[in-house]
């Protein structure tokens, strides 16, 4: 149905059921007010299509200048160059421009869609006006260029859609650095910093998951360098300790009552990025090649102690920020994680002469986490830590299976045991995840009426 047609329809009912009593005035008013809102409320279909336009508008541009770049002049290129992107950008403007009667943007599903598109045509100039006229630099730095205009572009204009893509150039302006010229690249914190800080402050739903996205592929692009630092087992001890810190803070400022929807997504995603490399720990065939390593194990032990400190401490302020007398499963999850720091502590010693027995530690450590998720996850109604902990189990075993069973059975029984396996497990699996599904829905709306009633 048109918005503005049901928004009408709605208008002429509303009194009536004033009338009758379903509902006061007050309620009425807030209901037109909302409906009135969503009326100009671009579609999620006009955005798509409108970012599908821009991007073959924009490789329609690029393939003109490849196919007629050697037969135009350098005032022809230049001119063609500009006045592309500002034409992108004056639509763009024309579409944000209000409506007299409705005081509100005309189009602005396709006023984001022609800012995205001048976005794109400002970094296609860079590069062909850095051909006319043979500026041989440091090419990240076009890049980078390019990353600051679309996010100076996204700050003025308020555009979810440019910041996002200003987050994606500048991880590509990282990755250029780190992978093509084996740097440290620290300066992409800078960027990230203040991309984040407008995300926040502009409450932009999206681009928050981007640049929480954006910071962990950067620490991935990373470990390459790293390792001209740290032997292999303390690199990946150390991305799970920095994931756990990261999930610790953000736990802390949602009880602060500081940013929740952000730092739920951040609590969210740290915990992913802590258990790949739990996982990774896992492994008792883990390759332990020094490579170019060059941190002492004294050294790698003062940092794992300050971030097991550091953990710490984010420990205890949650705990006093929690106010409340903690329950069984939160006393299990500080004794689990203080047993994994530990195990860690232990590894940094003994890694090469009883790595067994630690690896052993570990996969224990991970099913006792499994529990954990799953309990804690029915206590806090968080689907997530249910679904998470099966994800976690159901690889976990398959894994185990494949690394331990492979050399101990013919491949024949292997397959077949493993096939059987499989199909009974995954059954089970997913007939005890919709059961605590349903438990934890039951729960939550048990808790919610409840309240209510209160």
């Amino acid at each position: 149905m048109n918005n503005k047609k049901f928004y009408n329809q709605l208008a002429k009912k509303l009194p009536d059921w004033q009338a009758q009593g379903w509902i006061d005035h007050v309620g009425a008013q807030a209901i037109l007010q909302d409906t009135r809102t969503s009326i100009h409320k671009p579609h999620k279909l006009s955005i798509i299509l409108g970012i599908l336009g821009v991007m073959l508008l924009a490789a329609g541009s690029i393939s003109f200048f490849a196919a007629n770049w050697q037969g135009m002049s350098k005032l022809l290129k230049l001119s063609l160059l500009l006045s592309s992107m500002i034409s992108a950008y004056l639509v763009s403007a024309y579409c944000f421009s209000s409506n007299i009667n409705l005081l509100k943007p005309r189009y602005p599903a396709m006023g984001q869609a022609f800012l995205l598109l001048g976005v794109l045509l400002f970094g296609n100039n860079i590069m062909l006006i850095a051909q006319i006229y043979h500026i041989d630099s440091h090419y990240p730095n076009g890049v980078l260029l390019w990353a600051c205009g679309a996010l100076l572009t996204a700050v003025l204009m308020r555009s979810e859609i440019v910041m996002i893509t200003a987050n994606l150039l500048a991880l590509l302006w990282s990755g250029m650095e780190i992978f093509d010229f084996q740097q440290d690249h620290w300066q992409w914190l800078i960027f990230l910093s203040v991309s984040t800080y407008f995300v926040l402050r502009y409450d932009f739903k999206i681009a928050s998951h981007f640049t929480i996205v954006s910071f962990f592929i950067w620490a991935l692009f990373n470990m390459d360098s790293f390792s001209d630092y740290f032997h292999p087992i303390y690199l990946v001890q150390l991305y799970l300790l920095v994931g756990i810190s990261l999930f610790l803070t953000a736990k802390f400022l949602i009880l602060c009552q500081i940013r929740i929807d952000f730092n739920e997504k951040l609590s969210f995603y740290a915990l992913c990025f802590s258990l790949i490399f739990l996982y990774i720990l896992s492994f008792p065939d883990f390759d332990f090649s020094v490579a170019k390593a060059s941190t002492t194990q004294y050294s790698w032990l003062l940092i794992n102690l300050g971030l097991t400190g550091l953990i710490a401490i984010l420990v205890v302020v949650n705990l006093k920020m929690h106010k409340k007398a903690l329950v069984v499963y939160q006393i299990m999850g500080i004794l689990w994680l203080s047993a994994l720091l530990v195990t860690l502590l232990v590894n940094i010693y003994y890694f090469h002469e009883q790595h067994d027995v630690i690896v052993v530690f570990i996969n224990v450590l991970i099913l006792l986490l499994v529990v954990w998720l799953i309990y804690s996850g029915l206590a806090e109604h968080n689907r997530f830590y249910v679904n998470a902990a099966f994800v976690v189990f159901s690889i976990t075993l398959i894994s185990r299976y494949f690394d331990t069973f492979w050399s101990l059975m013919s491949h024949s029984l292997f397959f077949i045991s493993g096939g059987l396996l499989l199909i009974v497990g995954g059954y089970w699996l997913e007939r005890k995840r919709r059961q605590l599904s349903l438990q934890l829905i039951t729960g939550a709306l048990s808790f919610l009426c409840l309240t209510r009633g209160k």
